[in-house]
């Protein structure tokens, strides 16, 4: 599977044909997703974007930091 999502999948999400690049590119825009243009005219959507910003990504955004500073080491 492609890090990408396919012209059918992003025109599943869109709302619109395949082949309707124009109207892709448009939806991206005023929606503020991230894309990139091929050098076909297609945009392209990395999968794990989408997740992100649709809210159902599955990776747990453990940081190496805390969230607060550790005020018991100035103690």
């Amino acid at each position: 599977m492609s890090d990408y999502l396919s012209a059918q999948e992003l025109a599943d999400l869109i709302g619109c044909k395949p082949n309707q690049r124009t109207a892709m590119s448009h939806w991206l825009t005023d929606n503020h997703w991230r894309f990139v243009v091929d050098k076909n005219g297609l945009p392209k959507v990395a999968r794990e974007y989408r997740d992100r910003k649709l809210g159902i990504s599955t990776d747990s955004n453990s940081s190496k930091f805390d969230a607060t500073p550790n005020l018991q080491a100035f103690a």
